[in-house]
């Protein structure tokens, strides 16, 4: 995955159905394992080591804005049944009257405390209850939450079956491959993606990843204008 022009946070914690947050230490090994987990199944997802602080919340860095989907997704799921809520935060790796004064590192280190400081405040703000999915950009645009909050709900709606053979869809090449392998008809693997409404959530997240894109534009953007030698 390639690196972005950003530093990418991303905070998770689980909460009870009444929307109280699990911070004992099981919560803790199981956020630790989710996230040894993501790194795992998808080397170059984060852009260092992950962190679960004393309050029971998993610090994830990000390698990129569009990261953010697959990230909440594969967490969500290495946690359920517990419900998970997610903030998000992108920040550019070069401010505007940073550019010159300092040092390329320093910059990048600036621009990660900045991620994680928004995205631990923007967790603590969040009530569960009425959406799981925050994201703080440059671009200033709620809609990106609210639909990975969709399509996360989405998922936590489906069945355990609902979701295996989903998972299996995503990484085989055909239906009849799925259906092989559980030894079931295609028309049940038809039915089953179906009846979960994964083609419209295929949808969704394929416009969350567009969207995720486009919040990442001005980012990127910041730093190219930073780089332009000064006029006099």
């Amino acid at each position: 995955m390639d690196r972005s022009a950003s530093a990418v946070a991303l905070v998770a914690r689980s909460h009870a159905r009444d929307g109280s947050q699990l911070s004992g230490p099981e919560t803790k090994d199981r956020l630790r394992s989710a996230a040894a987990t993501l790194g795992q199944e998808r080397p170059g997802i984060l852009a260092g080591p992950s962190t679960v602080t004393q309050e029971g919340e998993l610090l994830l860095t990000l390698a990129a804005p569009h990261a953010i989907l697959e990230a909440v997704l594969r967490v969500a799921s290495a946690l359920r049944p517990t419900k998970t809520t997610f903030s998000a935060a992108i920040a550019p790796l070069v401010a505007p009257e940073q550019a010159v004064a300092e040092p390329a590192v320093d910059a990048t280190l600036l621009a990660a405390e900045s991620a994680a400081r928004t995205a631990t405040e923007g967790i603590r703000e969040t009530d569960p209850r009425e959406c799981r999915v925050t994201v703080a950009a440059p671009k200033d645009d709620r809609v990106i939450g609210v639909l990975i909050d969709l399509i996360l709900e989405g998922y936590d709606s489906m069945t355990d079956r609902q979701r295996q053979i989903v998972r299996l869809v995503r990484s085989s090449d055909t239906q009849q491959e799925v259906a092989t392998h559980l030894d079931i008809s295609r028309q049940a693997v038809n039915q089953s993606l179906a009846a979960s409404g994964w083609l419209h959530l295929k949808c969704a997240e394929e416009a969350a990843a567009a969207h995720l894109v486009e919040l990442a534009a001005p980012v990127a953007a910041v730093v190219t204008q930073s780089k332009e030698p000064a006029t006099v």
